[in-house]
């Protein structure tokens, strides 16, 4: 498969993190579903080839409409390609899309629909844009073009929740919320209301998501896996704690998961991860 990622506008960058291409030619036989993990985003995706079937508990399957709104996610997702698969991507920073949705982001949270449900004809008549375009470079102007006429500046500008997730992000999620939260003179009310409303998680959530793509990042450096060392290293209490959280997001151990082939699933985890797009400092 070929990934690649394309930076947004200047007008964009406080809100989206990227664009991003996904392609492949391989036939069904080829194919097995793959687990995507929570990586701390929202994202808009459009479908430009072949339908994908996500599978659900109890063995229900669905085929996905073309064009998707992916919600955060607090537990991965099992998808499966049925042919050649292209995909374009809107990857959102954290707190990035709420002045799109027009929503509190929590409304999405676990949740992948049809882009239809959440901006109706406008939905519609950007994704027969998309699928008609002939380059990526096409849909991306195509796709900054109709943001750019959604933005509500209005809902712009709480520096206050920008300043946390760059904090959170900076440290990997390693951060206490306690301290956080008198830094910024908020309550954890009033912190917690801010999150869920633009993030879509909990600010300890977040910061969950961030240490498990830490340990995507301290996995690729180290070989075999040393696990009680990358739980050290990810801030987790001990190994027992890194193996249960891991098993949460990923619905298997870390050796589970790590010893089956994630051609799909890693361009996003192992790499292009939050951190790579913010210019933070602890």
């Amino acid at each position: 498969m070929h990934y690649r990622v394309i930076p947004p506008t200047p007008a964009l960058s406080n809100y989206l993190e990227c664009f991003w291409t996904l392609q492949s030619r391989s036939t069904p036989s080829l194919l097995s579903p793959e687990r995507i993990l929570p990586d701390g985003c929202t994202e808009i995706v459009f479908n430009l080839a072949a339908s994908f079937k996500r599978y659900h508990c109890k063995n229900t399957i669905e085929v996905q409409p073309q064009s998707l709104f992916v919600g955060q996610m607090r537990r991965f997702a099992m998808i499966e390609p049925t042919g050649e698969v292209q995909l374009f991507g809107i990857r959102f920073r954290p707190a990035g899309a709420y002045v799109f949705t027009h929503f509190p982001l929590a409304e999405m949270t676990d949740k992948i629909i049809d882009l239809d449900l959440v901006w109706n004809r406008f939905s519609r008549e950007l994704a027969e844009k998309i699928h008609l375009a002939h380059s990526t470079q096409e849909r991306i102007r195509l796709a900054e073009k109709a943001l750019l006429a959604r933005l509500d500046r209005r809902q712009d500008g709480d520096k206050t929740i920008e300043g946390a997730i760059n904090t959170i992000i900076a440290r990997d999620g390693l951060v206490a919320i306690d301290r956080l939260q008198k830094k910024l003179q908020l309550s954890s009310r009033q912190l917690e209301r801010k999150f869920q409303e633009r993030v879509g998680l909990s600010p300890k959530f977040f910061c969950r998501i961030l240490r498990l793509q830490k340990v995507f990042k301290a996995a690729a450096r180290h070989r075999p896996l040393p696990w009680s060392f990358i739980a050290a290293e990810c801030g987790y209490f001990d190994q027992a704690h890194f193996i249960h959280d891991f098993k949460a997001f990923s619905g298997q151990t870390p050796a589970m998961y790590f010893s089956e082939a994630h051609e799909m699933s890693e361009y996003f985890t192992r790499k292009n991860r939050l951190s790579d797009f913010y210019n933070t400092t602890a």
